[in-house]
């Protein structure tokens, strides 16, 4: 549920702005919102040293390993954080310098390579010296027969289809129509030697950088202590000032946290005042729940949508709608299957919330993949004895003609879920008339489903059910909008409501999507299946076999990828789009942020005086 909160406005002296700062860090309970934007070249400064440190963690990361298997002495004990960041970002431009000179080299290596390693590059100017002109080229193997009846040249090895070629003239202005090869600044021998300097450079710094993998924890640390030191300066900075005597700062707190901030307010002496927000548009939105609630945060964060402040936390709603939209679109219980042993091979790896969310979807698409006899794609397994007496036909992706039934079955999903949301929607309303308008919606919303089915089904609609879209648009009409003018918000209603009925309308379809994705799911898992065993197993070798087992996990895996993704586009879809309009929840809000300084432990703060010191 959305906490309620309190809008709280500090006031402190000037002289002890920092401490203050410091201390709502440490107390971590007040989402700060600025009052002047800040501006400053310690933020600026602070914000390149963070920069720095995570290029010099991201870069050092790879060597952790080199480090551990080579287990070498310590070469360079730098424990500096910052001397440490200093002397990566050095090398590291030291050593792009070495692959640029390097690439260079390697060049003019070539060069000699195609020209011969014992050219002299003197003997080009003593030939010039004497008006005979040597000019350097490569051309295509096809003209050199033409160019050597008109020319004199000489001929080196072919490459690739390529010939280089040595032209020798008398008048220095004659020149070949092709690109002149260049010639190299140096001997080959100090070419060679010039490499073998660059190479070995690196691999000093290969070395360095290798030593300097263990110091990764003290460059997070350091990190870590850059970060408070920013949200520090950001914070004082965007505080307000009473010409030069008092500072304040003005932000949110959880209802639940406004006796810690009073004891902590008595201890500083802080000066304060706390109110109920003025604008709700502005404050910040703190959703807690309850565990087997919070599973769905995975997914929320992934979304990163927030509802605003005065409009309803989704997310019980979407934990079990998704649960059921998952087990539909993927449908198959030997993907599920594979889904539930991934996370108990994983489960150290993944954060408690994701493991277990991933766990109830996996159990949901087993349970509907048994009842809906889909291992696989595979008829053959779901004719097993035991398997088939699990099966309920209406709902079978094989033997059966269901088509109608699945529609009936989306369409009743959708009626459901939208009748949900306008159900919460009435509570929300309860102590208003508009609530009564919720409940024509829902009058609406089940006319509209009987009309979906004759129009697509050809299921007729009960004689009563006319009754609904009156009923349903009398409420909808004369109780959906609050005005002092009676009049005026009936005509209002009444302009809205024929858009609003084609919108239901649609989003009652849309759910149809349910029983789409996931018949072609096992549709596509199926022809997989036929394609590569066609012929049967039995009538293979161990080759064929192998095979056909190396192809199936390629086209069930990018059968499982497909499914996925159909998760992601529907399932998502399906709340976040139809469920919640008809909810009335825009997704406008903003998360609550509180102002939390990283390294508020004090004995952590103790053990690095050291690198705040460098700051």
């Amino acid at each position: 549920m959305i906490v309620r909160m309190k809008e709280i406005l500090l006031f402190t002296s000037a002289k002890s702005v920092d401490d203050t700062v410091q201390s709502l860090g440490e107390l971590g309970v007040l989402d700060v919102k600025e009052i002047n934007k800040p501006n400053s070249y310690n933020i600026n400064r602070i914000k390149t040293e963070i920069e720095d440190t995570e290029t010099a963690i991201l870069k050092l990361e790879p060597f952790i390993l080199k480090r551990s298997k080579a287990s070498k002495e310590v070469t360079y004990n730098v424990r500096d954080p910052k001397q440490i960041v200093e002397r990566f970002l050095k090398t590291k431009t030291i050593e792009n310098e070495c692959h640029r000179r390097l690439e260079v080299l390697n060049q003019q290596l070539e060069w000699y390579h195609t020209w011969g390693e014992k050219t002299v590059i003197q003997d080009f100017k003593k030939l010039a010296e004497k008006s005979i002109y040597l000019r350097l080229y490569v051309v295509d193997k096809k003209i050199v027969s033409q160019l050597q009846k008109e020319h004199y040249i000489s001929t080196f090895a072919e490459k690739d289809g390529k010939v280089p070629i040595a032209f020798f003239t008398r008048d220095e202005s004659v020149t070949l129509p092709f690109k002149e090869v260049l010639l190299p600044n140096a001997s080959f021998e100090s070419v060679a030697e010039q490499i073998s300097r660059k190479e070995r450079q690196l691999e000093s710094i290969a070395v360095f950088l290798e030593d300097q993998a263990q110091n990764i924890a003290v460059l997070e640390d350091y990190k870590a202590v850059l970060m408070d030191r920013l949200a520090v300066e950001e914070t004082t900075l965007g505080m307000g000032d009473i010409e030069g005597k008092c500072n304040y700062l003005k932000g949110y707190i959880p209802k639940t946290e406004v006796a810690s901030f009073k004891e902590a307010a008595k201890a500083y002496n802080w000066g304060y005042s706390i109110s109920d927000p003025e604008k709700p548009e502005d404050v910040p939105v703190y959703i807690k729940n309850p565990k087997w609630i919070s599973i769905i945060n995975p997914v929320m964060k992934f979304i990163d949508i927030v509802p605003g402040y005065k409009e309803v936390d989704v997310s019980i709603y979407f934990l079990i709608a998704f649960a059921l939209f998952f087990a539909m679109l993927v449908g198959d219980a030997g993907y599920g299957l594979i889904f539930l042993l991934l996370v108990l091979i994983f489960r150290k790896k993944l954060p408690t919330q994701a493991r277990v969310l991933v766990m109830v979807l996996s159990i949901s698409t087993i349970i509907w993949g048994v009842l809906s006899g889909t291992y696989f794609g595979s008829s053959e397994i779901a004719e097993l004895p035991f398997l088939k007496m699990l099966i309920v036909d209406n709902i079978a992706s094989f033997g059966v003609d269901n088509v109608s039934f699945m529609m009936h079955l989306s369409f009743l999903i959708g009626a459901i879920h939208l009748t949900i949301a306008h159900s919460v929607r009435a509570v929300q309303f309860i102590n208003s008339i508009r609530a009564l308008s919720q409940l024509g919606w829902i009058a609406l919303v089940w006319g509209l489903f009987f009309v979906t089915e004759q129009l697509v089904l050809g299921i007729d609609m009960p004689e009563w059910g006319l009754w609904l879209f009156v009923a349903g648009g009398l409420l909808v009409a004369l109780f959906s909008v609050e005005s002092k003018n009676f009049f005026k918000s009936i005509l209002i209603s009444i302009a809205n409501l024929p858009l609003s009925l084609i919108s239901g309308f649609s989003d009652i379809v849309s759910y149809v999507r349910l029983f789409a994705v996931g018949m072609a799911t096992a549709a596509v898992a199926a022809s997989f299946n036929n394609m590569i065993l066609s012929s049967g197993i039995e009538n293979m070798g161990m080759l064929e076999i192998l095979f056909a087992a190396i192809a199936l996990l390629l086209g069930h895996g990018l059968n499982i990828a497909l499914a996925l993704m159909a998760v992601m586009v529907h399932g998502i879809r399906l709340n976040m789009l139809e469920f919640a309009s008809h909810l009335g929840v825009d997704f406008s809000g903003e998360a609550y942020k509180p102002f939390k300084l990283i390294t508020s432990d004090n004995n952590y703060n103790t053990k690095n005086t050291e690198i705040l010191k460098t700051i």
